[in-house]
């Protein structure tokens, strides 16, 4: 089963290191805004089968044998999955807006854009993205590189590529930085190997030089990836090194969050931008296999 926001972030909950606070009238709208973009059924449309199949998710993501919340004396009681929402714990809240994301509802971008325009509106640090949460640092980070990328990567298939690159923004978020510019440089190496139809072991050098030649990244571009490549290689070889992945000993190597930051950001722009070159090639050919179709169509 699919792991949800609060055992993905576990010891920063714990450690109270995210900020997770929902007012009463955002959790409010949160129950309305998934109430108008589930699937509904029964006899008398009545029934909420995405809320429905969402709490029996989070039943056995839970290990319980119903769902929790407070009610009015501040005491846990059993609850619906509205309810959940209503008066859940904030991380409980989230799991919640996930289990219901992973149901593959109705309108699943839509209600996306909705429920963003809502945090925005409310002032909350935290957006939904592919239907996970993801806490906004910047705007910036958010709206123009992790969002799109991750967005563009799902309409162009690159799934390897998605999840290696939702892992690098979730260690982010998490404080693990060295991690961060691991998957980051991963989901860089997916995303060629999606643009080419490959997927057997090919060195970063090598894709590099096999999407230049495709025409899908100019020659003069080369020379920036490179560099992007030693930059994610400083942090892959400290990794690497005999001990670092399992205890560093005395002096441990760290990647500050800044660099970690920057590297997953130049990631994203490069993903980014090979996905959209690809996806433009991809659509150029369906373009002119139309028109050579119409062409040879009989008046």
């Amino acid at each position: 089963m699919k792991t949800y926001f609060s055992k993905r972030h576990l010891d920063s909950i714990r450690d109270k290191k995210l900020p997770l606070s929902f007012s009463k009238t955002l959790r409010v709208s949160l129950v309305r805004i998934l109430d108008r973009f589930s699937n509904w059924g029964g006899w008398d449309n009545s029934e909420n089968f995405t809320a429905d199949n969402a709490t029996e998710a989070l039943k056995t993501f839970f290990g319980r044998e119903y769902l929790e919340a407070f009610d009015e004396a501040n005491k846990r009681v059993k609850c619906d999955f509205s309810e959940l929402l209503r008066s859940g714990y904030p991380s409980e809240v989230i799991d919640a807006v996930e289990a219901w994301f992973d149901q593959n509802p109705r309108s699943f971008d839509d209600c996306e854009r909705e429920l963003n325009n809502l945090l925005e509106m409310n002032r909350s640090p935290w957006r939904f993205v592919n239907g996970e949460a993801v806490l906004v640092d910047s705007e910036y980070l958010h709206e123009e590189v992790q969002a799109r990328t991750l967005r563009l990567l799902r309409e162009g298939r690159a799934f390897g590529a998605l999840e290696e690159f939702q892992g690098a923004v979730r260690d982010l978020q998490a404080g693990e930085c060295k991690d961060a510019v691991i998957e980051a440089h991963k989901s860089v190496e997916s995303v060629m190997k999606t643009a080419l139809g490959i997927s057997d072991h090919v060195t970063f050098g090598a894709l590099l030089s096999r999407v230049i030649e495709s025409g899908l990244v100019p020659e003069y571009y080369k020379e920036f990836l490179t560099h992007f490549e030693k930059l994610a290689l400083g942090a892959v070889k400290e990794r690497n090194r005999p001990g670092t992945g399992h205890g560093q000993g005395s002096l441990p190597t760290e990647v500050p969050q800044s660099l970690a930051e920057f590297a997953v950001n130049l990631a994203g722009s490069i993903n980014l931008f090979i996905i959209k070159r690809w996806i433009e090639v991809q659509q150029k050919k369906k373009n002119m296999e139309a028109e050579i179709s119409n062409e040879e169509m009989p008046f």
